[in-house]
């Protein structure tokens, strides 16, 4: 049985409004699922990632998965 870790990570029927909750939501499954985000859930993680509160290490594993750029350059 595969586990379906959309369904198990986002537990609303829409999107939230707010992208920083979202981008927030992802980061913190991040990288459980990264493999399975999308263009428009990586920009947005991308975006919104210096508005969250995550170590810097984090970030920058975050940054280099989603083919962002180092340090936020």
């Amino acid at each position: 049985m595969e586990l379906d870790l959309k369904h198990l990570t986002w537990d609303y029927a829409g999107l939230p409004g707010d992208d920083t909750w979202r981008a927030r939501r992802l980061a913190e499954f991040f990288p459980f699922v990264a493999e399975r985000l999308t263009a428009e859930e990586r920009e947005l993680l991308l975006r919104e990632l210096d508005r969250i509160n995550l170590p810097d290490e984090r970030k920058e594993f975050i940054r280099l998965v989603c083919r962002g750029e180092k340090n936020g350059k």
